[in-house]
């Protein structure tokens, strides 16, 4: 299994705990694993997770008015939107250290 794999489980994890259990340091701990994972992310998977990144952040609270799941999916959500934030942040950081390096 790859560290790139082990890291999308974690964020995964994090992202739905996260949602029903206050984790001290969550946004912190959210925005590093997103900035690893972005920086790591392959030339494959830039757009991808860069357009992923602006979705999450514009639907993540469409869930709300749902009654009884609402407020947990929007709640993770929220926190995958987030942490792809941050990855979309690293991936932007990448890409100019590229060109730069060229």
């Amino acid at each position: 299994m790859s560290v790139l794999k082990i890291i999308r489980l974690v964020v995964l994890a994090i992202a739905v705990i996260g949602a029903f259990v206050a984790i001290p340091e969550a946004a912190l701990i959210m925005a590093v694993l997103g900035l690893v994972m972005g920086v790591m992310a392959d030339n494959s998977n830039r757009t991808y997770m860069i357009v992923f990144a602006v979705t999450l952040a514009t639907v993540s609270g469409a869930a709300g008015p749902l009654p009884l799941i609402g407020g947990p999916v929007s709640d993770i959500m929220a926190n995958m939107s987030t942490i792809m934030n941050a990855a979309a942040l690293g991936i932007i950081l990448n890409a100019m250290k590229e060109r730069v390096m060229e």
